[in-house]
């Protein structure tokens, strides 16, 4: 970039006050700052200094998904550079603490967990709730101000996509940072930007930074951007929860949205007491695991009390316990400087690609593991499959930390002598000058009283040791106190190794399925829903949704569309009393549903009563997901084509599972449960897999297309509709030109392969 002299630097101050001026947006002397700032990030790339730009504007790209008509562009790039800072961030009086008012749904944490939840409470509840988010920093998303530790992020901020990738939603599937107003989304079924709300500006990652894995920084003035805009008014900063407990409401108080046992929360702060109805946890999982005590020491260094700056361990030997991203983030960046270092796992390191679970270790912070194989003195220590020998203990000796064997007598001589060249790693005497623990975190239920406080998982129940996370239903509540719920990537319980829910691009969705849930619940609400009007219809929706839903994309085997098939000769949602033609005519086609509620039947169809019941269940159920082949993990996933899960060479003759992210459907017959409708294994008619494609472009006519059409048949076979209702040529008029006689022969020719994908 060319250098900048101090007269086109004062021109630029002076072309963007006159021009928000004109637009009317702001303070002169706010608009100056802000432009001053502009400057000061132009001239800090002239000077090489990268990082100053990450305390100015967001950048903003031309070729961004449009935001507003060309004419209005620049119009729009303007107000977003200044927008963080002409947002009110006063909290409403209405919501202040210490008033007699009960506060329907208080948001512990203003993180991306919390900022989300509140976003979706404040937009899709009817009644205009009241809403509180009470976050302990002077910032939302301050969690990120500091971790990751080395400040480079591991999710993904693509920007650049195809003509035939247009669609916003799709888009969304390879954004992992970016938050939803669901006032600025596209349509909800079909992610077109075709809604009331295009011409409103987006607030995305992709215009803070340019980087495919983002420094933390950007994503920290993101995050307190997209609060300061969409809460105006709902967030209480510089407010820390001192204390939670739980007292029983007054008669006159009580409504729908008070908790079943008629007990409210009291949520004392250092700024004063908010009485709620309803408590949501966002916190996170901010609480540092430690070590057992067998190997605990006041020396030990915390991943949480590390700085970026990894010269304290100049020319050291350097020990980290952990056998995650945080533990190899570390030593990918000290090991750089550092004389040796050791990274000791007290379990079996699971790699990202072989788990397909993106909190498993990503390639971006497993360089270290190159340089252990490579012999580079940094080396790499498992103990097993459970925690390090409890024989193994710390001592100090020759100025720093050394690990050994409690019971060795030889060593403790060694140490005793302070003759470091004695000790030996071979010799069960591990020498450091600095250990550090970065081995997790956990959910901290320190500010609960006795009566609020939510049960911890048990072991085994979501992770091996348990204690990680609170115990949950699968609507997000706790097992134990009524009315307290969880957010963002406490609400991780459910998915757990399995999906994307402890991550922003996943706990965006579930954030927003909490939502909708105590919308039904609280608000007598709706769940998203479309009522087809025949089998076309449906296929229509399908298909768009399986080839544009960043939800399903997201959270894989986790969320799903559902689809609510009455049986003909019943009335179904629309009333129609006769669908003999078409069983789907009428047909409830639900989306973003999670799959764990529909199973333990806390799922209310829409029902006309809210809590889902149902007097008899005379329908079919389908369900579209996405997920990756069962046989799909592990060492070999990069043979898949050759090798099959246990690494075993498949004969040229043999059948190939789809094991890439592909479309799942199920076909269930109702079953009744407590008079609630769910799912049960037994119950399960068909399943079809749409063939896996490495673009995740499911739209061949032939391999896609007229897969899940012939699903749909089958189901709209066994509500009893007339089998003569549904044909996918007539239907989608296919002409003799777009498919030809050899493509309706190759069809034909695979009708056993997708006899045995559709197993009855």
């Amino acid at each position: 970039m060319p250098a900048m002299s101090v007269t086109r630097a004062a021109l630029v101050i002076v072309v963007a006050v006159v021009v928000a001026i004109v637009m009317g947006g702001g303070d002169v002397s706010t608009i100056a700052e802000d432009a001053r700032a502009f400057v000061a990030h132009v001239k800090s790339f002239e000077r090489g200094g990268g990082d100053a730009r990450r305390r100015s504007a967001p950048v903003t790209r031309m070729d961004a998904p449009p935001m507003m008509d060309s004419k209005d562009m620049s119009t729009t790039k303007t107000k977003t550079m200044m927008a963080g800072k002409r947002g009110s961030r006063a909290l409403k009086a209405e919501l202040a603490p210490d008033q007699s008012a009960l506060v329907d749904y208080c948001a512990l944490g203003a993180g991306p967990g919390g900022i989300q939840l509140a976003t979706y409470l404040t937009r899709e509840l009817h009644g205009s709730p009241s809403v509180v988010v009470l976050e302990k920093r002077d910032v939302a998303g301050s969690f990120f101000a500091k971790f990751p530790v080395h400040r480079k992020l591991i999710s993904i901020n693509k920007r650049a996509f195809t003509k035939k990738q247009s669609n916003l939603d799709f888009q969304m599937r390879h954004d992992w940072n970016s938050l939803i107003d669901p006032e600025d989304w596209p349509d909800r079924f079909t992610g077109d930007d075709n809604g009331p709300h295009t011409s409103r500006a987006r607030l995305l990652m992709q215009n803070y930074s340019t980087e495919y894995y983002p420094h933390a920084d950007d994503l920290a003035r993101y995050l307190d951007d997209f609060a300061t805009q969409k809460l105006d008014g709902h967030v209480s900063y510089d407010t820390e929860v001192l204390s939670i407990d739980e007292e029983y409401a007054a008669k006159a108080e009580v409504t729908t949205k008070t908790p079943g046992d008629g007990k409210i929360f009291v949520v004392k702060t250092s700024k004063g007491t908010w009485r709620c109805n309803n408590v949501i946890s966002a916190t996170g999982l901010h609480a540092p695991k430690q070590l057992p005590e067998h190997l605990q020491h006041p020396k030990i260094i915390g991943y949480e009390e590390l700085s970026d700056d990894p010269s304290m361990f100049e020319g050291k030997r350097v020990g980290i316990f952990g056998a995650g991203n945080a533990a190899f983030e570390v030593a990918s960046t000290i090991s750089k400087v550092s004389a040796h270092c050791d990274v000791m796992a007290t379990s079996e390191i699971r790699f990202a690609h072989q788990t397909h679970y993106p909190g498993a270790l990503r390639l971006p912070n497993s360089a270290f593991l190159d340089q252990y194989l490579l012999k580079s003195l940094d080396s790499f220590y498992q103990y097993g499959r459970g925690d390090a020998p409890p024989s193994m203990t710390i001592s100090e000796g020759f100025g720093g930390l050394v690990m050994h064997f409690s019971q060795d007598t030889e060593v403790q001589k060694i140490i005793a002598s302070g003759v470091e060249e004695d000790c030996r790693s071979i010799d069960g005497c591990f020498y450091y000058d600095y250990l550090i623990r970065a081995v997790g975190w956990y959910f901290d239920t320190s500010v609960f009283g006795r009566s609020a406080t939510p049960n911890l998982e048990k072991p085994g129940q979501v992770t091996r040791r348990g204690g990680k996370y609170p115990a949950m239903t699968s609507q997000y509540e706790s097992e134990n106190v009524p009315g307290l719920y969880f957010a963002g990537a406490v609400a991780h319980a459910l998915d757990f190794g399995k999906s994307a829910g402890g991550f922003i691009h996943g706990f965006r969705y579930t954030s927003r399925a909490l939502a909708r849930h105590l919308n039904v619940q609280n608000h007598g609400g709706e769940w998203p829903m479309e009522i087809m009007g025949d089998i076309a219809q449906t296929f229509d929706v399908a298909l768009k949704r399986i080839n544009t839903a960043s939800s399903l994309y997201q959270m894989y085997g986790a969320l799903s569309d559902i689809i609510l098939i009455d049986n003909v000769g019943k009335r179904n949602a629309s009333g129609f009393a006769d669908r003999s033609e078409d069983a789907l005519r009428g047909a409830r086609y639900f989306i973003d549903v999670p799959l764990k509620m529909v199973q333990d039947g806390h799922f209310s169809f829409n029902a006309d009563d809210v809590s889902g019941r149902f007097s008899k269940c005379n329908a079919h159920i389908v369900t579209i997901t996405l997920e990756f082949g069962e046989n799909f993990h592990g060492r070999y996933v990069l043979d898949h084509a050759t090798r099959d899960a246990s690494g075993r060479i498949l004969s040229d003759d043999e059948d190939r599972e789809d094991l890439f992210l592909h479309p799942v459907l199920r076909l269930y017959r109702c079953v009744m449960k407590r008079k609630r409708m769910t799912l049960t294994p037994k119950a399960l008619l068909y399943t079809s897999h749409l063939e896996e494609d490495l673009a995740t472009d499911w739209t061949s006519p032939d391999e896609h297309q007229r897969v899940l059409f012939d699903f749909l048949g089958r189901a709209h076979d066994a509500a009893g509709g007339d089998v003569a209702a549904h044909d996918f040529d007539r239907d989608h008029r296919i002409s003799a030109n777009a498919h030809s006689h050899s493509a309706h022969q190759t069809y034909a020719k695979a009708a056993p392969h997708y006899a045995t994908r559709m197993s009855n």
